[in-house]
């Protein structure tokens, strides 16, 4: 099968269309699992590398050494995951992290404002129509920010993904098994080559991890 990294927006239902994807597939759904394995390396909470990640763009000048050892942290901790096999990853920046490599299926999920609004009033009764579409376009609009940044690329781009899908139309279970039909593609599959060149880059990670560490 194959590595799938899922990016979206806030709100958007990528943990669903991930959860579903790992009950179609067999194989494991991460997010948070990786930030924990990265704190675990930097002996930091994984609050504390949740909030690196979530800083504002305007401070990451004045952190660009700490950056890059977060960055690197959570780059590593996914590229070991990836040595395991097929996964569905619909954390941080996973389609920047795992750049490059060969049978990663990189997916950009879209879901309409109006859906991304009812989904925020649902959790939040008291939150009014405007300040829900507030609060989701500054989401946006600060992690837009922050990947120019971190990686000096645009996170609306096309050309970083392999697999644009909209739920505009689409439901949830049809997204999933157009991504399920994408990811089982020639391209996409985990041969011997593709293994090693994820075992490769995971212990190039460790080893630039190390360096940054022990640069204290």
């Amino acid at each position: 099968m194959a590595i799938i990294t899922i990016s979206r927006g806030s709100l958007s239902g990528g943990r669903r269309v991930a959860e579903c994807l790992c009950d179609r597939l067999d194989c494991p759904c991460l997010a948070d699992e990786v930030l924990q394995n990265a704190a675990r390396k930097l002996e930091v909470s994984e609050g504390a590398v949740r909030g690196k990640f979530e800083t504002a763009p305007g401070l990451w000048s004045r952190l660009s050494r700490e950056r890059e050892r977060y960055v690197l942290a959570v780059q590593t901790a996914l590229a070991e995951a990836c040595t395991e096999g097929d996964l569905v990853y619909h954390g941080l920046a996973g389609q920047f992290l795992l750049r490059g490599l060969p049978a990663v299926l990189r997916v950009r999920l879209i879901a309409p404002l109006e859906m991304r609004i009812g989904a925020l009033r649902a959790a939040d009764r008291e939150m009014s129509r405007q300040a829900a579409e507030d609060f989701i376009r500054n989401v946006d609009r600060d992690r837009e920010r922050r990947v120019r940044s971190m990686y000096g690329l645009d996170v609306e781009d096309p050309a970083l993904y392999d697999l644009t899908v909209n739920l505009r139309s689409l439901s949830l279970d049809a997204a999933c098994a157009a991504i399920a039909e994408a990811a089982a593609q020639p391209a996409f599959r985990i041969g011997e080559t593709e293994r090693a060149r994820h075992q490769a880059f995971a212990a190039e990670c460790r080893q630039r991890l190390e360096e940054s560490l022990s640069g204290d």
